[in-house]
């Protein structure tokens, strides 16, 4: 099996040779032609296929498609809408990519929206997959809501959803077993550990789901949708089916050019670009400039290699490949079992080979194209990437330690100094402006620049301990936290004007000159604070009590504390709205609040019952005093104030207020 390395960008992914053995799902890989009776070139449509299971799938103008013969399950299936409105074709016909076996449908218009839809089939296996290809032709941004509707002809008996096994919050696919003898439909539309989930809509007792995802798309930009329709004899065959897919062997009949554009499926992410490396089974592979291999053991122990960040060295036991990268100065590329990217020089010029015969030889690298090491045991079959990692601009990718000193940002909020431990990532290559995205644990994000010039971190792994040091000109990013873990949604968010998200809670008083007096307001009691319509210098406040007030502060700047323990000044002109749903009380409710806490220590049980329900009755309003209150207690108070806030939050959680903040802007995917 070989896998695809890039040279140019670790983000672009390749995929796997064909296996021989491979799983009903792993087999829409083969790029055979559709059913072997139509070859590369156009075919008209409806273009109609038989596979062997007994279903006959035929393919209509934009590209859906519905089953016919002895009791069909779909009726229509793969029916594609992006904002509300079909893509249209030209002409009633498709074409057969020679290369992949694909039946392709381009040319396809949906506003100012370009769309390709590419279709592989599985004559074996009774099932299909799709690539949706979309391109920005507009010349700004544009919000897609993209749905795909399928219908059964004979109605669903029951349905279940398949969850992520990485992310159970999630669902990657449903499964729906028909009055069509049994036979089940499956639609999955992401793969494990997706970064865009799909929204399955089905009600129960309908013969129809839709499935939906919503993604932001800067001008000329492209991305694609990869979803698979297959039938099965059964839910549980049907659950198999999805949790028995390889996304990484799947990637390997998506041609490299669309598969780096695919945003649904992570599973690429374990290959890299066009340049492939081998792997061996039970042997190692060295592969000669003049296209000989010679397979046997390789005898190094371990790797050492000058890069531009400093000196590293690798253990041969923790390698996957090599490839000498280059025709006249080769730079070798060395990757690692957990999907590390080191580039630079090796510090000898042969290589130690005992062939499978026995006999010894040295290999010189300058005769070297590229070098694959045998799969161990337990190595990992997909890269995570679940610890710290530096994505360097040559194309490196570096498994680190958080560095040991803050980090210093220069920020229009001040020059602040952030702990690594609460930094998620700092990407450093943005192409809508030339300064660094810093997004923190908490979920805020904002606008920067990293005033360091080097970044001395040292290498994570076993046994390593290697000091290098990064240039901040060569790092393209930096991910200190992995996934898209949801942050606390009862704290307080602060959108501003120019996109950055500042989660966290307003501190300090405030004075605000209303038309007739001035107030002053505790920022811990502030609800929601947006400028008035009428004049974009005056502000309205609500406050905790659901008591409004208008005017203008006499501060220019609030103090946003951050979730992760950062003060940020904020100019009020920059404020687009402050949301706080559990706004602290009034001093007068405070008072009252730790009055009835006192009493849940009295020595009558039913003075310390009254007590307790009383602040039930209050509302969530006591939730954030209660907490600062517990610790210093009894027991006894301490398990009532538990008690309290668990019937609290679960009753907030059950009537969740909507809160007025918009909902954080969607990352847009920058992909050629």
């Amino acid at each position: 099996m070989t896998i695809r390395i890039s040279l140019a960008s670790v983000v672009a992914f390749a995929a796997v040779a064909l296996c021989a053995a491979v799983s009903r799902a792993e087999r829409l890989i083969r790029p055979a032609f559709i059913g072997g009776d139509a070859g590369p070139g156009t075919v008209n449509l409806p273009y109609v296929w038989n596979d062997n299971t007994g279903n006959q799938w035929q393919f209509y103008q934009q590209g859906q498609f519905q089953h016919s013969g002895n009791m069909p399950v779909y009726s229509q299936g793969a029916m594609l809408m992006i904002n509300g409105n079909y893509p249209q074709g030209r002409v009633n016909q498709a074409r057969m990519d020679e290369k992949t076996g694909e039946l392709v449908f381009d040319n396809l218009a949906c506003g100012a929206l370009a769309v390709t839809r590419r279709v592989l089939l599985d004559r074996e296996g009774g099932s299909v997959r799709y690539i949706d290809v979309i391109r920005n032709t507009a010349g700004a941004e544009q919000t897609l809501n993209i749905s795909y509707q399928a219908n059964m002809n004979y109605g669903v008996q029951m349905a279940v959803n398949v969850a992520d096994p990485k992310k159970n919050t999630q669902n990657i696919a449903w499964v729906a077993q028909t009055h069509a003898n049994g036979r089940c439909a499956v639609e999955m539309f992401a793969g494990k550990g997706t970064k865009l989930a799909p929204v399955i809509n089905y009600q129960p007792g309908n013969s129809a789901v839709q499935i939906s995802f919503s993604h932001v798309l800067p001008a000329g930009k492209t991305i694609a949708i990869m979803h698979f329709h297959a039938v099965t004899a059964s839910i549980d065959a049907g659950q198999k089916f999805v949790q028995g897919m390889k996304e990484s062997r799947v990637m390997a009949s998506v041609p490299s050019a669309i598969r780096k554009l695919i945003v649904n499926y992570r599973g690429g992410e374990n290959f890299v670009g066009d340049c492939e490396i081998l792997r061996g089974d039970i042997l190692d592979v060295v592969e000669l400039r003049s296209g000989d291999q010679l397979k046997g053991t390789l005898k190094d122990a371990s790797f050492r290699l000058r890069t531009f960040y400093g000196e590293v060295e690798l253990p041969a036991a923790k390698l996957a490949g090599l490839i000498n990268a280059g025709e006249y100065r080769p730079r070798q590329l060395l990757v690692t079992t957990e999907g590390e990217v080191f580039g630079g020089a090796l510090d000898r010029e042969k290589l130690s080979l005992e062939l499978s015969s026995g006999q010894a030889m040295e290999v010189p690298l300058t005769q070297i194209s590229r070098v694959g090491w045998r799969r161990r045991q337990g190595e990992p079959e997909e890269w995570t990437f679940e610890k710290p990692f530096i994505l360097m601009r040559p194309g490196d990718r570096i498994g680190v330690q958080l560095p040991e000193k803050d980090i210093e940002v220069a920020t229009r909020y001040g020059t602040l100094r952030l702990k690594p431990s609460a930094v998620r990532a700092i990407s450093f290559q943005n192409e809508e402006h030339g300064v660094h995205d810093i997004t923190l644990i908490d979920g805020s994000r904002f606008a920067g620049l990293v005033t360091a010039d080097v970044f001395e971190m040292k290498l994570a792994g076993e046994g390593r301990e290697q000091a290098v040091k990064f240039p901040v000109s060569s790092i393209r990013r930096m991910q200190f936290v992995s996934g898209d873990e949801p942050g606390d949604d009862q704290q307080g968010t602060l959108d501003l004007m120019n996109d950055d998200v500042l989660v966290g809670i307003l501190t300090g008083a405030l004075k605000l000159d209303t038309a007739f007096s001035t107030i002053d307001i505790s920022a811990g009691e502030i609800k929601r604070l947006v400028h008035t319509a009428s004049s974009p210098s005056d502000v309205q406040i609500t406050l905790w009590d659901d008591s409004v007030v208008s005017g203008q502060l006499q501060q220019q700047h609030l103090v946003c504390r951050l979730q992760s323990g950062i003060d940020m000044k904020v100019p009020v002109a920059l404020v687009k709205e402050y949301f706080q749903p559990r706004p602290q009380p009034s001093a007068a409710v405070m008072q009252t609040i730790s009055a009835l806490v006192a009493e849940l220590n009295a020595e009558d049980w039913k003075a310390r019952d009254a007590a307790q329900e009383r602040l039930v009755a209050m509302g969530t309003i006591v939730i954030a005093p209660l907490k600062q209150l517990k610790a210093a207690q009894s027991p006894e108070a301490q398990q009532r104030i538990e008690m309290i806030l668990k019937r609290l939050e679960d009753s907030s959680s059950r009537n969740k207020p909507q809160s007025s903040a918009p909902a954080p802007r969607p990352a847009p995917v920058l992909v050629d």
